[in-house]
């Protein structure tokens, strides 16, 4: 009989087993390794799903969806398995006789229903679930902004450096050149020769800086890579021309669709309706329960008229009277924090509306620069040809300062178009769309 009960014990608990749910795989997924030259899109492929950032947001949307799994379980049946090895001596006998009495069974228990308080946790769960996918998609957002923000400023840097590399090398000539004609024919004078090296200095430490700052960029971008020491060599030169077709919208046609589609706003708003049904649970927390039993027993000694082998219950429980007033407390409680989040909600919105005016305006300067900096970099242009044409006649020429100059104009241009694609990832990102490269791609 033992035997028995024990091998149909072990049935139920492995069916219990099969019906868990499948967690996700904690493991990191191996690297795949970036490529050489890095692409932008390459960079925001491989951006990271294995970023801590990002595997915080997962593991923040994982304990949801276990705690509504837990929730949803709790009108599962569960099965007992009971053993009692005992004797006892019998009260209708005289004297002490201890016989065995032992007694085995298994015990099928469900919750039929608690009048609502389930389904109110239930909705909690669900919101909160809701509220941590939109909480991944708002991290995701910023994740995808700084990797667009780290392989800019590599390339800014390497465009810097080599702008300082030509000042310096340019004021290095002059310098030496000064220096050698005043030791060969005295043509200058120390405090001339002086202010010359001075200026080579200066413009050294300027390209040891740039210089460093190729360095620093890199391994900024390789951390927001989720690649710690993975340092890339060589960029590529984004194609950013998606972003140069878009017009600027109004803002009044723009902040409702913001306000409406952003992850921020959206985990908010499902935090608000978490609170919500939270003070029903609250409200619900004496509710009653009706549940039900069956039991299966085997007796080593069965001749008691009181020893079921089968049984069937019916349990309705209620509670009838707390003196604690647990109740109200738990609600007054949930009902402040309802009203802490609907302000939190409120003021949120405040801030997304002051941030996409911002970013409107900062998008019409932008366009204001970028004319500018075309303007410049044409002249430039034409100084340095005027420069070059100077030079070939043998004729005094600033050819290498035009060439500086010209290197500085198009690093302005460079910067400029970088800061839109920025903006405009920004409000991408506002509304809850993907970038516009990944689009594209």
């Amino acid at each position: 009989m033992i035997r028995r009960t024990a091998q149909l014990a072990l049935l139920v608990f492995g069916a219990g087993l099969a019906q868990l749910p499948a967690l996700a795989d904690s493991a990191i997924a191996p690297f795949e390794p970036l490529p050489q030259p890095l692409t932008l899109q390459d960079a925001l492929r491989l951006s990271g799903e294995n970023h801590p950032n990002l595997r915080l947001a997962r593991a923040g949307v994982l304990a949801a969806q276990i705690r509504l799994q837990k929730v949803e379980s709790s009108f599962g049946a569960s099965v007992l398995l009971e053993l009692q090895p005992r004797a006892a001596s019998k009260a209708s006998v005289s004297g002490v006789d201890f016989q065995n009495d032992s007694r085995y069974g298994l015990v099928w228990r469900k919750r039929l229903t608690d009048f609502g308080r389930s389904a109110s946790r239930r909705e909690v769960a669900g919101a909160t679930l809701q509220a941590k996918q939109a909480i991944y998609e708002a991290r995701h957002g910023r994740h995808t902004l700084e990797i667009m923000e780290r392989f800019f400023a590599v390339t800014l840097a390497d465009y810097a450096y080599q702008m300082h590399d030509e000042r310096m090398a340019i004021s290095y000539f002059r310098y030496t050149r000064m220096l050698e004609r005043q030791t060969r024919f005295e043509q200058y004078s120390d405090l001339e020769v002086a202010e010359r090296e001075v200026t080579y200095r200066q413009q050294y430490v300027a390209r040891l800086q740039a210089d460093l700052q190729r360095r620093q960029t890199r391994h900024q971008l390789a951390l927001a890579l989720g690649r710690p020491g993975e340092l890339s060599g060589e960029l590529v030169m984004p194609d950013l021309a998606v972003y140069r077709k878009r017009e600027v919208p109004k803002y009044a046609d723009l902040v409702d669709r913001v306000i409406l589609s952003s992850p921020a706003l959206q985990f908010l708003r499902h935090d608000v309706a978490a609170a919500k049904a939270a003070i029903d649970v609250a409200r619900k927390l004496n509710s009653p329960v009706l549940s039900a039993e069956l039991e299966a027993r085997e007796y080593v000694n069965s001749t008691s008229s009181s020893r079921d082998r089968y049984r069937a219950n019916l349990k309705f429980s209620m509670p009838l009277f707390d003196g604690t007033g647990g109740r109200n407390i738990e609600v007054a409680l949930a009902q402040n924090t309802l009203l802490h989040k609907q302000a939190a909600l409120a003021s949120s919105e405040y801030v997304v509306r002051e941030e996409v005016l911002m970013l409107l305006h900062e998008l019409e300067v932008n366009r204001a620069e970028e004319a500018a900096a075309q303007a410049q970099e044409t002249y430039r242009g034409y100084y340095q040809d005027r420069s070059r044409a100077m030079y070939e006649l043998e004729l005094r020429s600033d050819l290498g300062d035009a060439q500086a100059a010209a290197a500085e104009a198009m690093l302005e241009s460079i910067r400029v178009d970088f800061e839109r694609a920025l903006l405009w990832t920004q409000l991408d990102s506002l509304l809850g769309l993907p970038s516009a490269l990944i689009q594209e791609n």
